[in-house]
């Protein structure tokens, strides 16, 4: 069973296992937006590859990847820093 206090003091932050448990339970969820990340970029490339031969919709899908692949850059760099 989880000890738990009955007053919560003023001033006293989270102790070290809070602290813990939630960088964990931030880089579990980087890693899990991360892994999404990259199948919705698996599904733009094979929109990409269906050769739609519409120049707006390719530019569309490029811009998208793009978007993506920063995002998923930017998650990455955060998960690092955690």
């Amino acid at each position: 069973m989880a000890h738990q206090t009955l007053f919560r003091v003023p001033g006293l932050g989270p102790t070290a296992e809070q602290r813990r448990r939630h960088d964990q339970q931030r880089r579990r969820n980087l890693r899990i937006a991360i892994r999404q990340l990259e199948r919705a970029e698996l599904y733009l490339v094979a929109l990409y590859s269906l050769g739609l031969e519409d120049h707006d919709a390719e530019a569309s899908v490029d811009d998208l990847l793009g978007r993506l692949r920063a995002l998923a850059r930017h998650l990455l760099q955060i998960k690092l820093t955690a």
